[in-house]
C-alpha cells in the first residue's frame, strides 16, 4: 500500500507540474521586436532626380575581410532627403557579440550618387533615431 501511495503522489506531482508549465507557456512573452529608425540626408543643396533610389541596409559587420551580411533593406524610389527609414526585427535575429550597422546610399540606375563614408553602428538598447549623413561621390 505504501508503494501505491508513493506512485499516486508522484503522478499527482507530475500532473501539477504539467499544469503549471502549460499555464506559464501561455504567459510567455513573444519574441521582442527591435525597432531601428532614423533618416538619411546629405549636405548638398540639390534635388535628387525623380528616378533616384535611397537604399538603406541593416548590416551584420562582425566579420573582418568579408562583405557585410545584409539582414534587411529598404528602398525608396524618388525619395527626397531627409529620407526616413525604419526596421522592425525580432531580437532573436541579433547574435550576442556581433556588431551591426546601417549602410545607406543613393543610386541613379547603376550610378552611385551618395554613400555613407563613416560607420553607423547600432546600439540595440537605444530607441533614439539615427541620422545617416551621405557624402557625394565623385565631385
Amino acid at each position: 500500500m505504501n508503494k501505491w501511495l508513493r506512485l499516486s503522489a508522484l503522478r499527482l506531482t507530475a500532473l501539477a507540474l504539467m499544469a503549471v508549465m502549460g499555464g506559464l507557456s501561455g504567459c510567455a512573452t513573444p519574441n521582442a521586436i527591435v525597432e531601428i529608425k532614423g533618416e538619411t540626408l546629405y549636405r548638398e543643396r540639390i534635388a535628387l532626380p525623380a528616378d533616384a533610389k535611397v537604399i538603406v541596409q541593416l548590416l551584420d559587420v562582425s566579420k573582418m575581410d568579408v562583405p557585410a551580411i545584409v539582414m534587411a533593406e529598404r528602398v525608396q524610389q524618388g525619395a527626397a532627403t531627409p529620407a526616413p527609414f525604419s526596421f522592425a526585427i525580432g531580437s532573436d535575429q541579433f547574435q550576442p557579440g556581433h556588431t551591426y550597422a546601417i549602410g545607406a546610399r543613393i543610386m541613379l540606375g547603376d550610378k552611385l550618387l551618395f554613400i555613407n563614408t563613416q560607420a553607423y553602428h547600432i546600439d540595440l538598447n537605444s530607441t533614439e533615431p539615427m541620422t545617416i549623413l551621405l557624402e557625394k561621390v565623385g565631385g
